[in-house]
């Protein structure tokens, strides 16, 4: 009983840690900066006017802005008066895969956007390389707020939340600005994709309570985690996630599959005492590095004194981790966990190298980046022995 406890506050402790990691690496607790968690201060995003770089950036140069209200500014360009907006002040709530994805809006006289600056965001670069190249943005140039109601945006594939959240923030700031309704109700959340990834999460719930009497439900789970969840989908718990959640607080509906597999993690290992619910029975990397260990039966073991150094491995990897977020230091190694593999499209070629590099291994020893490395596994495993 006496080690029950030490180890609950060992685990308590070592989630602390991952929260003082979260706010070195995103500024900020639950859309809070740290120093204003206790204070009644109710402002929570900074709207800050753009500087004199972010003005040449936008195609303006000498402009005095004067500001109108709330993140929209004016100012005279020749005889006629233009704006400036902020999307932070008009886009609560709309968050990317990793957080809020703020711009400045240059409209013209007309209200039409004529220029749109992507300021520091916490998303994955490659994503935000794609989304540039294939014209996210530039669909949105021209348009007026009475334009932008009925508009159905393009969104890049493989980097869905990602595209999801710049279109949303485009539209309702123009929406604001011009005093229209969006068009953006809140069941437009609800794809094919949210569908069929919900239906396959309720599948594995089935398949855990009766897996051990039909076996074969096995192997059609885990193609179903690989295939739907990871390749068509992309939805996977990632310690980017977590790190983004932890700063800004959850969005329900944009990120439904995800809050459900998080909450099944917590809530099957408590009371159904399915340990490491989540690594076995959701996550698609897991998944896939199981079904490439079908391709060889026989399984290499690491010995007793390599295993007593390999299970603490993923400790010493998530720590380090951690380490590197309080100091500033490599912050995009958290961009190189292997699940951004199933977007292949968007990944970089490190999280290609490690992905396939795992799927190689787990031919030869089971699942061993969710053995030995996944730093979001040990997040989970700390949750959960707490």
């Amino acid at each position: 009983m006496q080690r029950h406890y030490i180890e609950s506050i060992a685990n308590m402790v070592l989630l602390l840690l991952f929260f003082m990691a979260a706010v070195s690496y995103n500024g900020k607790l639950f859309g809070h900066k740290p120093e204003n968690l206790f204070s009644s201060n109710k402002e929570t995003v900074k709207i800050d006017a753009p500087d004199a770089a972010q003005l040449s950036a936008l195609g303006l140069n000498n402009v005095i802005l004067e500001e109108q209200e709330k993140g929209k500014w004016t100012f005279s360009n020749g005889q006629s008066e233009e704006y400036i907006l902020n999307t932070n002040a008009f886009s609560k709530g709309i968050f990317g895969f990793a957080g809020p994805t703020p711009m400045y809006l240059y409209l013209d006289k007309d209200q039409r956007l004529k220029q749109v600056l992507l300021l520091e965001n916490n998303e994955t670069p490659e994503f935000m390389v794609s989304v540039h190249e294939q014209g996210i943005i530039q669909q949105w140039i021209g348009r007026s707020p009475a334009e932008s109601v009925d508009i159905k945006p393009d969104v890049v594939t493989g980097a869905t939340i990602t595209s999801n959240a710049i279109n949303r923030s485009i539209q309702a700031s123009l929406a604001a600005v011009g005093n229209t309704q969006s068009s953006n109700q809140w069941y437009a959340s609800f794809d094919l994709k949210t569908i069929v990834a919900l239906l396959v999460i309720v599948f594995g719930i089935f398949v855990s309570f009766r897996a051990k009497k039909i076996k074969w439900l096995r192997t059609i789970q885990l193609a179903l985690n690989t295939l739907i969840l990871g390749f068509w989908c992309g939805k996977f718990i990632s310690l980017q996630t977590l790190l983004g959640w932890t700063a800004n607080g959850m969005n329900l509906l944009t990120s439904l599959v995800v809050i459900l597999m998080l909450t099944l993690a917590i809530v099957m290992p408590l009371f159904f005492k399915k340990k490491a619910y989540y690594c076995t029975w959701i996550c698609p990397f897991g998944a896939a590095q199981e079904l490439a260990g079908k391709l060889n039966r026989k399984k290499w073991q690491p010995g007793k004194k390599s295993m007593r150094v390999l299970k603490h491995l993923q400790t010493a990897i998530t720590l380090g981790l951690f380490f590197c977020l309080w100091m500033g230091m490599a912050t995009d190694i958290v961009n190189y966990e292997p699940f951004s593999a199933f977007l292949f499209r968007h990944a970089s070629p490190i999280v290609l190298g490690i992905a396939g590099l795992s799927l190689l291994m787990a031919i030869i020893t089971p699942r061993p980046w969710c053995r030995f490395a996944c730093p979001t596994g040990q997040v989970l495993n700390w949750i959960n022995k707490m």
